[in-house]
């Protein structure tokens, strides 16, 4: 496996850059984001310094895919928070949405076996 800065890297499923506008909740704090990447398991995303969510604290995150009523909602726990930069871990998504997800990701790593491979962890509740 990888390392970042020395730690081992633990990450099972591709990372894709994906800049888009999105809304984050946790609590009854609703703001704003920018996702920065998303995974089959997760996102990366950046938050208004004054959100108040904190690591392990249950979340929902909402991406606009398009300008019209495309969506990719998803339920998680916020995994990390380092400033304005927020891990969610994705516990819960709905058929549209994973079927959104998927494309989103079957385009962008343009290898399918490799998809099939992070599918099937995915279903199998590894990562």
């Amino acid at each position: 496996m990888a390392s970042v800065q020395g730690q081992p890297e633990r990450r099972r499923f591709s990372r894709i850059a994906f800049h888009r506008p999105g809304e984050l909740r946790a609590g009854t704090a609703r703001v704003g984001c920018g996702v920065q990447d998303v995974s089959l398991k997760g996102a990366r995303v950046e938050v208004p310094a004054a959100f108040p969510g904190a690591a392990g604290e249950p979340c929902a995150l909402v991406i606009q895919l398009d300008q019209g009523d495309t969506l990719i909602r998803m339920d998680g726990v916020i995994a990390h928070r380092d400033g304005e930069d927020v891990g969610i871990r994705c516990t819960g998504i709905d058929l549209d949405s994973i079927a959104h997800l998927r494309r989103l990701v079957e385009v962008n790593l343009g290898d399918e076996a490799l998809l099939y491979r992070e599918l099937a962890a995915l279903v199998g509740g590894d990562g």
